[in-house]
């Protein structure tokens, strides 16, 4: 979380309680988020959306300390009227939950929660949302959507939130909203140039020596749809700082947010994550490898290592304790 971003969040909330003005929370990862925060915003024109990532509810206690109006796609800050949310790791606390870890999509739950059923708007949106949260992206403007979120910054998404719940889908027609779609394309384009280059087997264990422009998640992805049934992908975050990237078929025996979840993160059955520390890239994967044998029952033989875009390597693991040499 950037300093200016967590500065921007504290004016929102600090503005929308001097004019006594509603406040939403909501994931800023994702379309399911996005959409969930456009929901409140069409039933309740006058809020406040601040968006956030998992990590900084819990550790930001200024966050931490708001009386939310609704909550979406998210742990629970602490204190919430409304939260909507679908992630099992995620334990509710608001007075009025709305929960359902077997739902598709938290957005489903706001648009329930609501009572936004009728809503042409809202119902093709929440469609949408379903779609990427649940990686069957069939849509062209699914794609987009997922595109233009992914391509935004935290005010650009606050600006698509405002779009959507005033025009709808029209809203990616927008000049600006182009330009996120369009960048994030390079990133969707070059993630899946370097998924083709990565050796697939049942479990598939990625680790990159630094990180690249790339969507992560996506990778998970399209590993799995090239045969993969459980995927790990690690990536460096900033001074001894890792994020974790597990998914898994959901037609296999695996559940990814049993390894997030031993590494201080959450999500779903088949897609999860965690941000975690380490003093360097061996101990990360030392890390994750375990949390991914204890949580998921993987025992993987070898991990795919990626330098760069052109340099991938696969290391094996050698001895009896099966160590890493790389």
């Amino acid at each position: 979380m950037s300093l200016y971003v967590s500065l921007y969040r504290a004016y929102q909330i600090a503005r929308a309680l001097i004019e006594k003005r509603p406040l939403a929370l909501s994931d800023a990862g994702d379309v399911d988020g996005v959409v969930s925060a456009t929901l409140f915003k069409i039933s309740r024109p006058s809020a406040e959306i601040v968006l956030a990532h998992p990590t900084d509810v819990a550790r930001s206690p200024i966050l931490r300390r708001v009386y939310w109006d609704f909550v979406a796609d998210l742990p629970c800050p602490g204190k919430a009227k409304l939260r909507a949310d679908h992630h099992v790791t995620n334990t509710p606390c608001a007075d009025e939950e709305y929960y359902d870890p077997s739902a598709p999509a938290s957005a489903l739950l706001a648009y329930k929660a609501l009572s936004l059923e009728g809503n042409a708007t809202a119902t093709r949106l929440v469609e949408l949302a379903v779609e990427t949260d649940t990686a069957n992206i069939k849509s062209r403007e699914a794609l987009l959507l997922d595109s233009a979120v992914k391509g935004a910054g935290y005010r650009g998404k606050l600006y698509l939130v405002r779009l959507l719940a005033e025009k709808g889908l029209d809203a990616l027609n927008d000049e600006k909203v182009k330009e996120w779609i369009a960048r994030h394309e390079e990133v969707r384009l070059r993630t899946e140039s370097l998924a083709e280059k990565i050796p697939v087997e049942e479990v598939t264990v990625v680790a990159f020596r630094k990180r690249l422009k790339l969507s992560y998640r996506y990778l998970t992805i399209l590993l799995e749809r090239r045969g993969a049934k459980f995927t790990l992908v690690l990536v460096p975050r900033g001074l001894f700082k890792y994020r974790v990237y597990a998914g898994a078929q959901p037609e296999s025996s695996y559940d990814a947010s049993t390894v997030a979840s031993r590494l201080g993160g959450g999500g779903h059955k088949f897609a999860a994550g965690a941000l975690f520390r380490a003093t360097s890239l061996r101990q990360a994967l030392e890390k994750a490898l375990e949390a991914a044998k204890t949580g998921a029952g993987v025992d993987p033989q070898k991990v795919v290592v990626v330098s760069d875009y052109n340099c991938i390597k696969e290391v094996y693991m050698e001895g009896k304790n099966k160590k890493l040499v790389f």
